[in-house]
């Protein structure tokens, strides 16, 4: 009876963590600052299905930056595990045309750029560059840790889930079990003691009646 109990425990416990355990997690998008002084952060860690999106912030005359990374190691950026951003400039829009060339009217201004690491870009280590207009090159560097849902550990068997260890349950219903017994005997002691002591009133009252009829002939 206790170990069909403890199973059908396990049983309802388990179906109720099974959906907790296979929730995939939820992308997020990470944000590499662009600055004069360099990016922030350099170094980002993020897990599978997430992305990344640079945003320039450098208003650095006449300086434009581009995030590029050689996937293929051929020296160029144009390959399909490649990134190259363009030209990223701080601000779109006629307001900077003095700073910056006719390029920042037109459709291929961008402010920001943006990987998602979820196909062809997936679980590993980045290592990127970020190429300034005027020839400086800084380095950064994306690690894409894979999506691990590690099953929870079952619950101990003969507990109850959400509700307390079925194993002291059992243990305070074998001792309510135990005492049951003895509170009975107990009873019966004391009914057996109580029933003795009234025959022995009753036999003293008896004899004391006869001592007294025979004392009044």
């Amino acid at each position: 009876m206790r170990a069909s109990k403890c199973i059908l425990s396990l049983i309802l416990a388990s179906m109720i963590l099974l959906p907790l355990n296979v929730q995939a997690h939820s992308a997020d998008t990470f944000t590499v600052v662009v600055k004069d002084t360099g990016l922030t952060p350099n170094s980002s860690q993020i897990m599978y299905n997430d992305s990344v999106i640079w945003h320039n912030v450098d208003s650095t005359e006449n300086i434009t930056h581009r995030i590029v990374f050689d996937g293929d190691g051929d020296g160029f950026y144009n390959g399909s595990s490649d990134w190259d951003s363009g030209e990223l400039y701080p601000e779109c829009g006629p307001a900077n045309q003095t700073n910056q060339t006719n390029s920042t009217e037109s459709d291929d201004c961008n402010i920001t750029f943006l990987v998602w690491f979820n196909g062809t870009f997936g679980v590993g280590e980045y290592q990127y560059q970020d190429i300034l207009s005027n020839g400086t090159v800084l380095n950064g560097t994306i690690i894409v840790m894979e999506d691990v849902h590690p099953a929870e550990a079952p619950p101990p068997i003969g507990s109850s889930f959400g509700v307390f260890d079925d194993d002291d349950d059992d243990e305070s219903t074998e001792t309510e079990s135990e005492s049951e017994p003895m509170d009975a005997k107990q009873l019966i002691m004391f009914v057996g003691i109580g029933s003795g002591v009234s025959a022995v009133l009753l036999i003293i009252v008896l004899i004391r009646r006869s001592d007294e009829a025979e004392e009044s002939f």
